[in-house]
């Protein structure tokens, strides 16, 4: 029970099927411990017709999270398609969502000068929507679910600004996106970038 509701407070809010898909169990034996042990430290609700669960205080305190409260939200199907990658990578023990990326350059001023006693620093920041590392490698998440295309262009360039400072850690960019228009699209502008780019479809 513990380990299920720490899956739930890893992820935010999560589906019925999330929790079987990470702890390997069937339908019938999820929703029996949701409704036997889990209920008193959960909420329930549906979203897009669909059950989904986050904890509630009780349980946060139950397992000490040092998280706050989760809400449902119009970031809800946002997490949820993250979790989607979650599982396709089989849950990444040290899997981390809305992690920064910074990048720091030494600025001179106007005239090419740098005065003594006087730091000025460029900085370059992307926020990830999840990272974690396997085999040497540093794998970056991007969920593409209802994001502007003009918005993930800007993001690819943000990357782009501040992968460099990474690049000892080997580092390689996944998109996860709805269709195979906006695949296409985001490939063509990840030309540089060591990436890759999967349809949700491919994943389940």
């Amino acid at each position: 029970m513990e380990t299920i509701l720490q899956t739930i407070d890893r992820l935010g809010i999560v589906k019925i099927k999330h929790l079987q898909a990470i702890h390997q169990l069937n339908y019938r034996n999820t929703c029996r411990i949701i409704s036997t042990q889990l209920r008193p430290f959960i909420h329930e609700t549906y979203f897009h017709k669909e059950k989904v669960i986050y904890l509630n205080k009780k349980g946060r305190e139950f397992i000490a999270s040092e998280k706050n409260d989760t809400t449902v939200s119009y970031q809800t199907l946002h997490s949820l398609m993250r979790n989607e990658a979650f599982i396709y990578f089989k849950c990444p023990h040290d899997w981390k969502s809305e992690y920064p990326l910074e990048r720091n350059e030494k600025a001179l001023n106007s005239f090419g000068i740098s005065f003594k006693g006087l730091s000025l620093s460029n900085k370059k920041k992307v926020v990830c929507d999840a990272v974690f590392k396997r085999n040497g490698y540093l794998y970056l998440i991007e969920v593409d679910n209802e994001r502007k295309m003009i918005d993930n262009k800007r993001k690819i360039e943000s990357y782009r600004e501040v992968l460099p400072a990474y690049k000892d850690q080997t580092p390689i960019l996944y998109f996860f996106t709805k269709t195979e228009t906006r695949k296409r699209k985001l490939t063509e502008w990840l030309k540089g970038i060591r990436h890759e780019v999967l349809t949700f479809e491919e994943i389940r």
